[in-house]
């Protein structure tokens, strides 16, 4: 219960323990097998035909699908846009935003130096780039990006409105913010209130924690593959948890954390706010 306590209350604690996970796996991943980091999308539609993708990107699939389900929810053309990805972790999602929808320009920033510096060794995209930053204090100059991307990291900024406020700030007039994330069942109210706090229109809502977990249950055998062959076994259960494994409290609730809900939004800056 005390876990839980800090984990639910102390926002630092969640950011403290998740940056040192992902800074391990920069570490660990020698072989280069670890481009994406989310909990991944799958349809529910079984009758439906999944996306083409290169076979580059196959390996990532349902990582890959859930930056494909949040780019194409509202009809966008991206070509000449200017987009950030804020905790653009290794850089597979940015890549493949850039080479899918070929914006001008896709700058992804991540608090890890190691992962930022990884990214800018490992793709050779024209238009593409890395930065180290915080999300919190986006180093960014005001109305400098049309798209501004942020997947399954909030959850862990100790002072998201911080993050909301730069968002804000750093799009430019009619920009889009696709964003999408997970909260305890107790933090729904809080978060939405933070979102409409942002002055955005919204565009587009929708629960994918269905998605969510199918797609971790389709990518099980891949992920606990990965933890046993490059994380020490005394560290599996941490790693079995931030990997989705154990279902990330998204699977009837979780014993320790409780139960959690997966969202996905896009919202406009200048519309009128329609929460």
């Amino acid at each position: 219960m005390l876990n839980r306590w800090l984990y639910t209350h102390l926002p630092t604690v969640r950011q403290l323990l998740t940056r040192m996970s992902y800074e391990y796996v920069s570490i660990l991943d020698k072989d280069e097998r670890v481009l994406l980091l989310n909990y991944g999308y799958a349809d529910l539609n079984s009758g439906s035909r999944p996306i083409q993708l290169n076979p580059e990107d196959e390996r990532h699939r349902y990582e890959v699908q859930l930056y494909h389900h949040l780019a194409t929810t509202i009809p966008i053309n991206w070509e000449g846009l200017d987009v950030l990805e804020v905790s653009s972790g290794r850089g597979g999602g940015a890549c493949y935003l850039k080479n899918r929808f070929h914006p001008q320009s896709v700058t992804g920033v991540d608090f890890s130096r190691k992962a930022v510096s990884f990214c800018n060794q490992y793709y050779d995209t024209a238009g593409l780039s890395f930065v180290h930053g915080d999300a919190e204090t986006l180093d960014f100059p005001a109305q400098s990006f049309d798209v501004i991307v942020n997947i399954e990291a909030s959850f862990y900024y100790p002072h998201i409105k911080r993050f909301f406020n730069n968002v804000v700030r750093i799009l430019k007039p009619d920009g889009y913010f696709h964003y999408a994330d997970m909260r305890y069942a107790g933090e729904m109210k809080a978060w939405r209130k933070q979102l409409q706090a942002m002055g955005l229109q919204l565009l587009f809502e929708e629960d994918i924690t269905a998605n969510v977990v199918k797609a971790m249950a389709l990518d099980r055998e891949r992920r606990e593959k990965l933890i046993q062959g490059y994380v020490p076994k005394i560290l599996h259960r941490p790693f079995n948890h931030l990997w989705g494994i154990t279902g990330a409290g998204l699977v009837n609730g979780d014993a320790e954390f409780g139960e959690r809900l997966y969202m996905s939004f896009v919202l406009r800056k200048n519309g009128s706010p329609s929460w």
